[in-house]
């Protein structure tokens, strides 16, 4: 469930897609393509604008293909298990 349940019936199902929606826009993979402030406010204010299509989340999960060597086997589906390494890799915004 998106919505509290606590809330009960007293709120608007399409104001909470338009939420969900612009959400998925501000996490976009690509920064030019998330909407700006003034964008999002302007969505949020005219209940009527056509929203774009979302394109494919910044956070998701892929299969990471690397050489042919044993740690990297398991990273590209190889012998061994996706969970036998972990890669980090932190990029500031």
């Amino acid at each position: 469930m998106v919505v509290d349940s606590s809330l009960g019936d007293s709120y608007d199902a399409h104001e909470v897609l338009l939420c969900i929606h612009i959400g998925i826009l501000c996490v976009q993979e690509l920064a030019s393509d998330r909407p700006t402030m003034t964008d999002v406010a302007f969505m949020l204010s005219n209940r009527q604008t056509m929203l774009p299509p979302p394109n494919q989340p910044a956070f998701i999960f892929r299969q990471l293909k690397y050489g042919m060597d044993s740690k990297s086997a398991s990273a590209s589906g190889g012998d061994g298990s996706v969970f036998d390494d972990t890669i980090t890799i932190l990029h500031p915004r």
